[in-house]
């Protein structure tokens, strides 16, 4: 409805469950609030987060700029060796100084889980932690940080996470997930992502 001096409001739906409510309120959150409206790296809100650690490449702006155009999900499918996870880090840094997400879970072959903590907190001062099997379902991400673990402990154990833990899910090496659709058996770790992140901001690279 709109007042005389032209004051819109929106009258929120009636919910059935409280978890209804939460991601109908999520879904206006991500529309009203905070609008993301990147034309230029004259938009950034993070870049005082990174500016002294690290020079982006025009594509990785690029990334980060189709990225919120396509909220709350993209695909990162630069060639081997330009520099996805520092895309993905600039993704996270950005949604971080919006107050969009504090959360994250990054998905990655275990030998790059030690590169990811890295370049989180070396070029974005963002807090990780490298988490595998069990300890996957009892972890809890620094107020504003990323816990990193592999696929297979991801299948094995994201079932078991609060759905209120991460507010955001990286997934690196993402062609692991391929065949969602069209094979038989469908790959269980494809399944796993699919009935537990609908919600979550959503990076594949």
């Amino acid at each position: 409805m709109s007042s005389g001096r032209g004051l819109q409001t929106k009258i929120l739906r009636r919910a059935r469950s409280p978890g209804e409510y939460a991601v109908y309120r999520a879904a206006l959150e991500w529309g009203l609030t905070d609008p993301i409206v990147i034309e230029s790296r004259d938009d950034f809100k993070s870049e005082t987060r990174w500016k002294d650690r690290l020079e982006p490449f025009h594509h990785q702006v690029q990334n980060l700029i189709t990225f919120c155009r396509r909220l709350p999900v993209t695909l990162l499918a630069d060639d081997v060796g330009l520099g996805k996870t520092i895309s993905a880090g600039l993704v996270a840094s950005e949604l971080i100084a919006r107050n969009r997400v504090a959360k994250i879970l990054i998905v990655a072959p275990k030998l790059l889980g030690p590169q990811w903590k890295d370049e989180l907190e070396s070029k974005f001062d963002i807090r990780g932690e490298v988490v595998t099997g069990s300890k996957l379902a009892s972890v809890k991400p620094a107020d504003v940080g990323a816990v990193i673990t592999t696929y297979h402990s991801a299948r094995a154990h994201l079932d078991k996470i609060p759905d209120d833990r991460f507010d955001m899910l990286v997934l690196d090496e993402a062609h692991k997930l391929r065949n969602l659709y069209g094979v038989d058996p469908t790959p269980q770790v494809a399944k796993v992502f699919i009935a537990r992140c609908s919600n979550a901001a959503f990076v594949t690279c």
